[in-house]
């Protein structure tokens, strides 16, 4: 039975106060799944992908969704915004700017440290992209 995949999904609007809702749901459902030592890694990485969901498509519908497949879960944010998340190549870049924290980009890093994979996956029929990491 541990092997079978579990999955849970939910829909929400796209504004700064749903990341923090996000989070919390998410720790619960890995906490269900039995990942209480990933709790967590899964809130910095599904906050990182739910800001970046809000960014791209403030005030629409994004959707979360977290599946088990035996020892791993996969969390992923859906959002109807065409354009991938970029990651910044060089972190360190804008550190002398005055506005260093507002130019993005970091997120990612954290993410892909973090998971043991992750990635985006286009979803043409509805427009917009799925983004996911693995832990």
């Amino acid at each position: 039975m541990d092997n079978l995949p579990m999955s849970q999904a939910l829909s929400f609007t796209a504004t700064e106060s749903t990341v923090p809702a996000i989070r919390r749901w998410v720790s619960i459902v890995i906490g269900e799944f039995g990942r209480h030592d990933r709790c967590s890694d899964a809130e910095l990485i599904i906050s990182e992908l739910a800001t970046n969901a809000v960014k791209a498509a403030p005030g629409k519908l994004i959707k979360v969704m977290i599946t088990r497949v035996g020892a791993e879960s996969v969390l992923s944010v859906w959002d109807p915004a065409p354009e991938f998340p970029a990651v910044n190549a060089d972190p360190f870049a804008d550190l002398e700017d005055d506005d260093f924290d507002h130019n993005g980009g970091r997120g990612l890093l954290l993410v892909r440290s973090l998971a043991i994979a992750w990635g985006c996956t286009a979803t043409p029929d509805q427009g917009g992209k799925w983004v996911w990491a693995r832990i």
